[in-house]
């Protein structure tokens, strides 16, 4: 058996990573103040929009500190326990964070809907003031993740949060200048049901594929059948089975198979085609691979097969 381990492609160096870190603990602390601010201007004005926002954004300061935990114990070194490290953390705090936003979005459909025969009233200009601040802030913060986030679906989840607080945040203060004007304090509610819906459209790409990754599946925007057909390219190689794609970590992709080659080689032949493999599947996002040897002899399951 040989193994093939390669850690750079997409992994995020110790500057980088160090950098990250602290956008983390910049967004976490700004969030967590709006919040607070938000929570009890809500309250105090009855503003079920207000208090749905603030809502999300406890739940996005929830899942920036999960993200941030998921960040850390992924950067932690393998031992004798766990043999990868730590790295599947940084999925399962995404597939958390997904959850937490399905589990406000059914909370604000149930307030919602408790309000809708007596909405109560509502200050306009006391939302307009709270929602701008939100609008900057989570602007703000969602700029800061938008360079990490190309490249991991920890940093996208975090990115998109802040990125719907943004677009949220000019909702609600486009229903305070409504209320302001016409006195209609049912578009309170009606803004908190669209917030909702917002969160989960943005919420439920994020879920799947946290859920998928959690599960082993293959990674977004890795082909099995591209994969097979690369490795069978790579000269010397007759055939592929048993190949096996999965995440690592949010960032880190592995890859495991039985390779058939065409002739008997050397070592040192066999060393520069598995060298082959690992430069071509490393273009697929694809870092950690595990090759086994097998005679063109060998039967195999028809999804494993060519």
């Amino acid at each position: 058996m040989s193994h093939s381990h390669d850690h750079s492609g997409h992994n995020h160096g110790p500057s980088t990573l160090e950098n990250i870190n602290t956008i983390f603990y910049i967004g976490i602390v700004l969030n967590l103040l709006f919040t607070i601010i938000e929570f009890v201007v809500g309250y105090v004005n009855d503003s079920l929009a207000l208090i749905s926002d603030a809502t999300h954004n406890l739940s996005d300061v929830a899942s920036l500190v999960i993200s941030l935990i998921g960040m850390k114990l992924a950067q932690k070194a393998a031992n004798l326990s766990f043999t990868y490290g730590y790295k599947k953390a940084s999925i399962l705090a995404s597939f958390i964070n997904s959850v937490l936003l399905l589990a406000v979005v059914f909370n604000i459909f149930k307030e919602a809907i408790e309000r809708f025969n007596s909405p109560p009233e509502v200050g306009g200009k006391v939302i307009i003031i709270t929602a701008l601040i939100g609008v900057v802030i989570n602007t703000v913060s969602a700029f800061l993740f938008y360079k990490g986030q190309k490249d991991d679906i920890n940093v996208r989840g975090a990115f998109l949060h802040l990125l719907v607080d943004a677009i949220v945040s000019v909702g609600v203060v486009v229903s305070g200048i409504l209320i302001l004007y016409t006195n209609w304090n049912i578009i309170d509610i009606i803004v908190s049901i669209v917030i909702a819906i917002v969160i989960l459209i943005t919420t439920w790409s994020l879920f799947k594929e946290s859920l998928k990754l959690t599960l082993d599946a293959i990674p977004e925007g890795i082909e099995l059948d591209h994969v097979k057909t690369t490795m069978r390219n790579v000269k010397g190689i007759k055939d592929v089975h048993h190949v096996h794609i999965w995440a690592l970590s949010s960032t880190v992709n592995a890859l495991s198979a039985h390779i058939v080659l065409d002739q008997e080689y050397s070592l040192e032949a066999f060393m520069k085609i598995k060298a082959d493999v690992k430069h071509e599947l490393e273009h697929q996002n694809i870092q950690h691979i595990t090759l086994e040897l097998d005679s063109d002899t060998i039967e195999c399951g028809e999804l494993d097969c060519h």
